[in-house]
């Protein structure tokens, strides 16, 4: 950290004691022509020192959160000319930066398209294996693009995070990484659609305080089964056809008081919002946010499916992938379209407490 001007100035006057060339510069007034130029030779040397400490910030490597910085500082329309008359990308104390001079704040919020960022890289201890052949080990190397920054960027659409407009937001913002980045870094840049995820549950509740139709406690039971019996199984077919010309009542789940709340399908939806954008999704967390909503007792996670966001040029979209197995995983676009979101609740009363009677 650079030195303060008063600092400089007392090192100055130790120095001038040293000095019996200069003891007859001995006035105590703030105002003495010596005092005066010791001040100002404090100031000169503040004002380099600042400027060396400027510059050794600004020529150390760029860090990935440099990376993640700059593109939240990105704004969009904003052109790359810096002879320009409008806000530009323009050099200025060691790195680019917009003239955002004639622009109110909130003209530069508005620019500012993207508000979500997440960069990485891949190790290339990763895809080293000693007992791994040269070849392979070159063709993982490129397969992996390690030695490559991975950016995902998204902006906010009403309450939902989004996709910034491709191709031509995501178009924009990669000439401004172009422009700015480190010659010779390579830098992969994609903005996507939220991943679809399915999950299945089976949840116990309170009916005191969680609506359940008498009629389809049966069937959730039946749902519910990790290895049915062929008994079972015809008795399940049998609801599902039932099912076909009375479905299931759209009011199970919902809080008795009030049917306008469904504590499991809300608590889901409140937890994926929350989580940090790249994020990975915890089997664990999730249960925990479940159960802690009104009149749940146990919340079963007993499926796990994720896929990322269909292409609008498929007909179909695409399959899932089982990922119950695994604790925890970070969505492909970084964060889950809860749009596209698909519960499936087997809602079942808890009274295990008649056991104890």
């Amino acid at each position: 950290m650079a030195r303060t001007i008063a600092e400089i100035q007392n090192e100055i006057l130790i120095e001038k004691k040293k000095q019996s060339s200069l003891n007859g510069l001995n006035s105590d007034s703030k105002t003495s022509i010596w005092g005066l130029w010791t001040n100002i030779v404090a100031t000169a040397i503040w004002v380099h020192e600042k400027i060396v400490e400027k510059n050794a910030l600004i020529s150390r490597p760029h860090t990935l959160n440099w990376y993640r910085e700059q593109a939240l500082n990105f704004h969009y329309g904003s052109p790359l000319d810096p002879n320009s008359t409008e806000m530009s990308l323009i050099w200025k104390d060691g790195s680019y930066q917009f003239d955002t001079t004639n622009l109110s704040e909130a003209q530069i919020e508005e620019a500012k398209i993207i508000k979500y960022c997440a960069v990485s890289e891949v190790d290339l201890e990763t895809i080293l294996n000693p007992d791994k052949e040269v070849k392979e080990i070159f063709s993982d190397f490129f397969h992996n693009k390690v030695g490559v920054v991975f950016i995902k960027v998204a902006t906010q659409k009403g309450d939902a995070i989004s996709r910034i407009d491709v191709p031509n937001e995501l178009f924009a913002f990669k000439e401004y990484i172009a422009k700015i980045k480190d010659a010779g870094n390579q830098v992969y840049i994609t903005s996507d659609d939220g991943d679809i995820l399915k999950l299945n549950l089976n949840v116990y509740v309170d009916p005191l305080s969680i609506y359940i139709n008498p009629k389809d406690v049966e069937y959730y039971k039946l749902k519910s089964l990790q290895k049915p019996t062929k008994e079972e199984l015809a008795k399940l077919a049998e609801y599902e056809l039932i099912l076909e010309s009375s479905p299931l009542d759209s009011a199970n789940g919902s809080l008795i008081l009030d049917r306008g709340i469904f504590p499991v399908i809300d608590s889901i939806k409140e937890h994926l919002k929350n989580i940090e954008f790249n994020g990975a999704f915890v089997k664990t967390y999730l249960i925990d946010s479940i159960q802690k909503a009104e009149g749940i007792k146990i919340p079963i996670l007993s499926k796990i499916e994720t896929s990322i966001a269909k292409n609008p040029n498929d007909l179909e979209n695409p399959d899932l992938a089982d990922v119950t197995p695994i604790e925890y995983f970070i969505p492909k676009a970084g964060y889950f379209d809860l749009d596209a979101l698909q519960v499936q609740v087997n809602y079942i009363p808890y009274t295990f407490y008649r056991d104890k009677q």
